[in-house]
């Protein structure tokens, strides 16, 4: 992963001005978005049974929210096991923060917290910055 924040939609670089070519972005695969998933996303071979039921969890999730699977399954298997193996690691008391951290990554990528699904607004600015009068003297002397 790169350093910093996530790059921009060209919705939200247009809303902010942006309209440099050299920083358009260009979908390589436009169609793949489009095509519905199939009915039954069957679990990869291999994965341990605990990370089988997150997968059927997760997948059943993502179809709710209309969010793709197909194409992301070998992403999502790594995620159904870190997460398979974070729940025996606090089971056992065992948990290291390298883990959390790495299921935080992996949690932002697909959706899954409340910061990700935070769509920022653009275009709109704060009316008074309430620290702007710090260290500024008053008006009754």
């Amino acid at each position: 992963m790169k350093p910093g924040p996530k790059g921009l939609s060209p919705s939200q670089q247009e809303a902010r001005g942006e309209t440099r070519p050299s920083r358009q972005v260009v979908a390589m695969f436009a169609d793949h978005a489009a095509r519905p998933d199939p009915d039954h996303i069957p679990a990869p071979a291999g994965m341990t049974r605990a990370a089988k039921k997150i997968w059927a969890a997760k997948v059943d999730r993502f179809r709710q929210r209309g969010q793709k699977v197909q194409g992301f399954e070998d992403a999502l298997r790594q995620y159904c096991e870190l997460e398979a193996a974070l729940n025996d690691a606090f089971k056992k008391g065992t948990v290291n923060m390298a883990m959390v951290n790495a299921h935080r990554h992996w949690a932002a990528e697909f959706y899954d917290t409340p910061a990700a699904q935070k769509v920022p607004v653009y275009g709109k600015q704060k009316e008074t910055n309430g620290f702007a009068n710090n260290g500024r003297r008053t008006s009754s002397g």
